[in-house]
């Protein structure tokens, strides 16, 4: 079926099946599937036809499919089952298929290849890429295969969120295709007499395949998930999405469910069919009609295409049907060949249509349609001014009267006595037309003769002229004249007689056309031949559908189908199929492989693919036809290969499977699927699957086993729903209904725009009913402070605090009362928009009419559950960035059936329950902040910890390059840049964009620098952003634009005499043609070595470093190495619950931290595609519609690790919400503060593969994971530091004394001492370098210091500014604490300039520090 093309149909038809992901905002699912070609197709090639792209390496294969696995494993979470499945070798029926395509991308490859090589291209050295080694069967490498099963042992023994489900790998060396592999489980799996009914499906792709999957599994809450689809032109080719950024999309099949209801609700009415409606059958037939417009096994009907309305055309026709049936047609999966013909009968009256529509300009059709509809069609031919006679006075005109007419050899002419009265009235107003004297003449018989005289000339020139110019206009006129024989049966008979000669004959040429080898005289008995083929592979397709496969060696033997008005002559085919075996991985290869690919198969076979002697050659030619047999698309074209002959394959590969090598032999046999649990009781290394690249995974906990289906012994296979599955509005949270409100829908050409343009189909359009109350401001004034659920049908939790129409606003005072505030003139306009758009796009986006809206509710989104200093987790509302606040009244939900288990408020759980004895988490006192720790025991209510403290301060060093290079690339307001250059400002932002002049033959050449993007909303990295005031660009841009005007000062002489946004020509910039022409050609081909295109473009908003920036700050932690910075394990007593940070609470705790571009960061997550403790550096900073992205390049390369689309060195960089990382620069949750920052909860994005160890290619040596200390070594007290700006932090002292006793402090914003009840210390000196403008820098006191978010960017920039400054007032010195404590002692003020804060220098001093290889406890690690 045409993938693209059904998707884009049902998406057009049924506008609101879709939602765009956006993080926790997708309901909970108990499983996943991934049919995993289509991962492996997207990390391995590029899907390009640039053939000078260099090849991707085995090893970015192996981590880019690791990544997208677990890219899309973090996006669904799956809770029961995690099942991959890689295609086997698939059923001969799919060998057509698969060997068309594979021929047809083998020559398209070496033509491409070829036309670089004339066109003198430079191509990479390596081999290219085939991407027909990724076939059915494909033989994976070993390398591939291990490195899969390294992966998912990995993740398993390190990854919690892999820990719970069960993993389930199917490979290659299992038979059938991924997607059945996937259908079969859950096809036994819904036999179980204990099958939940309301399993929760995601099935990645969106294969047509995959959607009539999904349905006829009548488990309605299946969703399938996939890439965001683009149709048409993509105008921003520039970069591919990094993954992170990439949009996926839910396709709800609940949704398609109830508008299939919808499609055939006229059905439902009693009596309207003869048995009981049955929405679940309906399904099953209208996935057999789907069948008929193509799929993998069958060709298309002819002239029944999808983006032609074939499937609206066959709703209509079953919908007439089933009213004739005594039943369905589709029995569950079985075809009632009795009701089949009724339906094919019915599709076949279309072919009248069809071949009307071909032959509408032909003279014998509208001659019929006249007979058929004489007056009408006689009077829309007057109208037209058309002549029209019948056939007799056809050719009474022809053989007598314009001869006359034309000739003139005779005065007289006598038309005889055998006219009838229509033909006499025929001759006489011809007569008169032509002005010519007619008359009746009895001869000496009584009968009477009709007699053209012409008349008689007194001027015989001017006359003769006259007469012949009415000739001519007559004999126009009536040669032109319309044949319609108006009476007699005979004559209608005749007619119709024709019309099916036509239309036979048109039939007939189908076959010749598309049937050549048929033998003259054996049509009819192919034609049966040909049709009980297709009839078989109606029922074959159901069965693999329904049950598996019917008979491995089936297959449909022809290029095209049979025309639907014979596939009737079919019914009788033998339906009893026979199981046979599949194809070994060899013959499966050697089956659908040309020969151009033959690199993929064992060399022993190659000689049967290319020597001229092989007993199979012929199944492989070098040139082929392409037929495109009513299509539009090259890839859609029929490719006339020959069929394989499974026995002459066979045979002619039985004496080479000798000479295969043991490997080769092992590789060819068929396999089991394979089950991975996590065990804590398992511990062993398990060995690297490429010692040069991956670290052995030393604790391994993961065991693998034989992967067994649900055993369907004695069971039946499950039709329809199962017993207890929720619908429609009962449906478990976050699965989508339209019933949630009232609404009736129909058909109707609405021309809704799902794809960026208007559909010129019908849409199911629903109308909501009840919406005049609903949106009535007194309505909704009544649900102020209520909780809601907003953006129908795809509810999301909220509560309403404001309510407004067009003259006032409604909220809720202090005392719980609504209180009224007037609108202004601005607010009054600004309301009238937000109608209108919310109106507009629900009508146009969703095809949904919501009616007028008189009033507006304002929310604030459910933003998930926060966690209190207490324990406990409640709900959080507030504004989500992104995320629309206003909603029309009358679209609210008030309720749902059932709550969303992931945001109920839950009471706080026991000290010991929440933080067990060896959990691990990350400590939040200002001491060490960040740093990780192990619970070691309790007293009194609060924890006792082990707390890797660092030995050395951290050096800061990513801001002072920021600050350096912006200082050596500062920014300039456009219009200053347009000042200094001289330029007209819109001469400017042309230049630096996109400047188009029109060249010979309108060609339009851009000759701008391509610097900036204003429609795209895109800047480019170093070069231009855009502030609140407009446009500005840095001295590298304007460098850029100098060497332009010093390169071609003709140009923007001509610039300047044309400043107008005006499009120009070229000769309005050069007046002389000849001169224009070479300049602009010039021009362009200096433009090309700038190489603008391949600028680093990003979004507007979007805060980014480029290239440059981000190496230097990663070599800058290698020469600092701060992975080598040493920890000392430190006991601490006393330590309350909201001190430490576990990693499951990071999104709970996380959410509203603040980061700037240079911000230090530690990796909180227990799940993730980042090592846990792994620190780095932020280097950019985006956000999707509820989320924020950091880019980080971090110390030390991991396995995930990306380069962020080459900004950074390899396996060092990774894209990651906010709410994983702890941000170490700008300390925003420390424990004990009154005023932390609100945490926004947003679930963490993706996870994958991680170690401690770094990565590297073949070219570098791998380093090991970091092993863990020994105990011993947590005895040690660290060495002294110096104290920070808030009070500065002294370790313990050398020789381990402690100063004088004094009362123990209250545990407030710094950490306690080893003991609360230890003896306070002696005083301590400190120096201090504090900002300008901030006197006497951060006070000490219990609670810990933190800049409201409009003072942050502010600190920070005063952070640099404090480094370089002479003049800035020193900060107060940090505050002495406990001699032999974590605190040191009063500190004093520091000189002018340098950093933030006073730099406490204590007696005993503790590094204030954090380091990348961190020492915890063995049980921790």
């Amino acid at each position: 079926m045409g993938v693209p093309k059904f998707f884009r149909w049902l998406s057009e038809r049924y506008p609101a099946i879709s939602q765009l992901i956006a993080e926790n905002r997708i309901p909970e699912f108990d499983c996943l599937y991934l049919d995993m070609n289509g991962i492996i197709h997207n990390c391995t090639h590029k899907d390009s036809d640039d053939v000078q792209q260099a090849r991707i390496s085995e090893e970015q294969m192996f981590i880019a499919i690791f990544n997208y696995i677990e890219h899309l494993f973090g996006k669904i979470k799956p809770k029961t089952l995690f099942f991959m499945a890689i295609d086997g070798v698939a059923p001969r029926a799919k060998m057509n298929q698969q060997r068309a395509r594979r021929f047809r991308t083998a020559l398209d490859a070496e033509r491409a290849r070829d036309k670089a090589i004339q066109e003198g291209k430079e191509l990479p050295k390596e081999p290219p890429f085939d991407s027909n080694c990724i076939t059915p069967g494909m033989l994976l490498p070993p390398d591939v295969w291990f490195s899969l099963k390294y992966f998912i042992n990995k993740k398993v023994s390190e990854d919690k969120d892999w820990q719970g489900p069960e993993i389930v790998l199917s490979g290659h060396e299992v038979p059938g295709e991924g997607e059945h592999k996937i259908m079969e489980y859950i096809r036994n799996a819904r036999a179980q007499p204990d099958y939940n009914p309301n399993v929760r499906h995601c099935l990645y792709g969106l294969d047509a395949d995959l959607i009539m999957l999904g349905l006829l599994s009548h488990d309605p809450h299946f969703c399938l998930l996939r890439e965001e689809v683009q149709f048409g032109r993509v105008k921003d080719q520039h970069k591919v999405k990094e993954l992170e950024h990439q949009n996926f999309y839910l396709m709800h099949l609940c949704i398609v469910r109830e508008y299939l209801e919808l499609e055939f609700q006229e059905l439902k009415v009693p009596g309207a069919i003869p048995m009981p409606f049955d929405m679940e059958k309906v399904i099953d037939d209208f996935i057999l009609m789907a069948f008929f417009v193509g799929n993998d096994f069958l060709p298309n009907l002819p002239r029944f295409h999808i983006n032609e309305g074939a499937l609206a055309t066959m709703f209509k026709i079953y919908k007439e049907v089933l009213r004739k049936c005594d039943g369905y047609i589709n029995e569950n999966g079985r075809v009632n060949l009795k009701r089949l013909a009724i339906l094919l009968e019915e599709l076949g009256r279309e072919e009248y249509r069809f071949f009307e529509h071909e032959n509408e300009d032909a003279g014998w059709l509208r001659g019929k349609k006249m007979l058929e509809h004489d007056e009408a069609e006689i009077a829309r031919a007057r109208v037209k001014g058309k002549l029209i006679i019948s056939s007799d006075q056809k050719t009474l005109w022809k053989t007598k009267i314009r001869k006359f007419l034309t000739n003139r050899n005779s005065q007289t002419l006598d038309l005889g006595t055998g006219l009838n009265a229509a033909d006499r009235k025929f001759v006489q107003d011809l007569a008169d037309a032509a002005h010519i004297e007619w008359a009746t003449k009895e001869d000496d018989d009584g009968r009477r003769h009709l007699i053209l005289t012409f008349p008689v000339r007194d001027d015989e020139d001017e006359e003769d002229e006259e007469a012949q110019s009415a000739s001519l206009r007559i004999v126009k006129k009536y040669d032109s004249a319309q044949v319609l024989d108006l009476t007699g049966a005979d004559a209608q008979s005749a007619m119709e007689a024709k019309y099916k000669q036509k239309f036979q004959e048109w039939k007939d040429g189908y076959y010749k056309d598309k049937f050549p080898e048929w033998a003259e005289g054996k049509h009819e008995d192919e034609l049966r031949k040909l049709a009980e083929n297709y009839v078989q592979g109606l029922q074959w397709v159901l069965f693999y559908y329904y049950r598996g496969i019917a008979s491995w060696p089936w297959f449909y033997r022809y290029h095209y189908s049979p025309l639907v008005s014979d596939v009737v002559k079919g019914l009788g085919a033998d339906l009893n199929f026979t199981l046979g075996q599949p194809f070994r991985p060899n013959e499966q290869l050697m089956g659908v492989l040309p020969d151009r690919s033959k690199s993929i198969v064992p060399t022993v076979y190659w000689p049967l693919m290319t020597d001229k002697d092989s007993p199979i050659i012929d199944f492989y030619p070098r040139d082929f036809e392409l037929d495109m047999n009513g299509k539009k698309m090259d890839w859609e074209a029929v490719v006339k290969i020959p069929f394989i002959d499974e026995k002459r394959l066979l045979d002619a590969m039985a004496p080479k499977n000798d000479l295969l090598s043991d490997e080769e032999k092992a590789r060819n046999d068929f396999g089991v699927a394979l089950k991975f649990t996590y065990s804590p009781d398992v511990d062993f290394e398990y060995a690297s699957s490429l010692v040069d690249v991956f670290p052995h995974i030393p604790h391994c906990h993961c065991v693998e086993n034989i992967f067994d289906l649900p055993p369907v012994e004695g069971l039946e296979y499950r039709a329809g729903l199962t017993d207890g599955a929720l619908l429609n509005a009962e449906a478990l949270a976050g699965f989508p209904s339209l019933a949630t409100l009232p609404y009736t829908a129909s058909l109707g050409f609405h021309g809704v725009n799902v794809f960026k343009q208007d559909s010129r189909n019908e849409s199911m359009v629903v109308n909501l009913i009840g919406t005049e109350m609903r949106t009535k401001v007194e309505s909704a004034k009544v649900k102020l402070g209520q909780r809601c659920f907003v953006g129908y049908p795809f509810l999301q939790e909220a509560k309403i605090v404001g309510v407004s129409d067009e003259l006032f606003d409604y909220v809720l005072d202090g005392n719980g009362q609504v209180a009224t505030l007037h609108h202004g003139h601005r607010e009054i306009e600004e309301f009238g928009k937000k109608a209108n758009k919310i109106e507009n796009f629900y009508s146009k986006r969703m095809g949904i009419l919501i009616g007028p809206v008189e009033s507006l509710v304002r929310v604030q989104m459910l933003k998930g559950l926060i966690k209190t200093d207490e324990g406990a987790t409640i709900k959080e509302y507030g504004d989500i960035p992104g995320m629309e606040t206003d909603y029309a009244s009358q679209i609210i939900v008030d309720e749902v059936a059932n709550e969303d288990e992931r945001f109920i408020e839950k009471a706080a759980l026991p000290l010991e329950e929440e933080f067990p004895v060896k959990s691990i988490g990350f400590f939040l006192g200002d001491f060490n902040y960040g740093q990780p720790l192990e619970v070691s025991g309790y007293t009194n209510g609060k924890l006792q910890v082990w707390l890797a403290t660092l030995e050395s301060r951290e050096p800061d060093f990513a801001k002072r390059i920021i600050y350096e290079s912006e200082r050596g690339n500062s920014y300039m307001p456009s219009y200053m840049v347009a000042k200094q250059l001289d330029l007209h400002p819109l001469a400017l932002s042309k230049i630096t964009s996109s400047y188009f002049v029109k060249t010979v033959g309108d060609l339009r050449v851009n000759l701008g620098l391509n610097l900036k993007f204003e429609g795209k909303k895109q800047k480019v990295l170093g070069y231009s952003r855009k502030s609140q005031t407009g446009w500005e660009f840095s001295s590298a841009a304007v460098h850029l634009i100098v060497q332009y005007m010093t390169n071609f000062p003709d140009f923007f002489a001509g610039v300047k005499r044309n400043p107008s946004g005006a499009e120009l020509k070229e000769t309005d910039l050069w007046s002389d043609p000849n001169l224009a022409t070479a300049r602009v050609k010039e021009i362009g081909a200096w433009l090309k070595t700038l190489k603008t295109n391949s600028m680093e473009r990003v979004p507007l908003d979007a805060e980014q470093l480029d290239s440059e920036v981000v190496m230097r700050i990663a070599a800058e932690a290698d020469s600092l190495k701060l992975s080598a910075i040493p920890t000392v394990p430190k006991k601490m007593n006393g330590v309350p619950r909201n001190a430490l940070l576990r990693p499951d609470d990071a999104e709970h705790r996380l959410g509203n931290q603040h980061f700037a571009l240079g911000d230090r960061v530690v990796y909180v997550a227990r799940t993730g595609k980042v090592p846990i403790a792994f620190r780095g550096t932020v280097v950019g900073i985006s956000r999707t519609p509820t989320a924020k992205l950091l880019d980080v390049v971090f110390d030390v390369t991991f396995m995930s690790g990306t380069t962020l689309g080459g900004r950074c060195p390899p396996f060092r960089g990774q894209t990651v919400p906010s709410t994983t990382l702890l941000n170490l620069t700008g300390r925003q949750v420390v424990a004990g503060s009154k005023n932390q920052l609100a945490r926004q909860p947003v679930t963490p994005s993706v996870t994958t593969l991680t170690t401690h160890g770094g990565y590297h290619m073949h070219q570098g040596k791998r380093l090991q994971d970091a092993g863990a200390p020994s105990q011993a070594a947590w005895g040690r007290g660290g060495r002294g530091g110096r104290g920070g700006g808030r009070g500065g932090y002294g370790g313990p002292s050398q020789d381990g004394s402690n100063g004088s006793a004094s009362a123990p402090p209250m545990y407030g914003a710094v950490p306690p001492p080893s003991s609360l009840d230890a003896p306070r210390g002696g005083r301590a000196r400190g120096r201090g370098r504090g900002n300008g403008g901030q006197r006497g820098g951060q006070q000490h006191n219990n609670l810990a210091f933190r800049p409201a978010p409009q003072q942050q960017q502010q600190q920070q920039q005063q952070q640099v500014d404090g480094q370089n400054g002479e003049n800035s007032r020193g900060g107060r010195g940090g505050r002495g604490g406990f001699r032999g404590t974590p605190y040191a002692g009063r500190g004093r003020g520091g000189p002018r300039g340098g950093a933030r804060g006073g730099q406490g220098q204590g007696q005993g001093q503790q590094q204030q520090q954090q380091q990348q290889s961190v020492a915890i406890p063995p049980s921790a690690s």
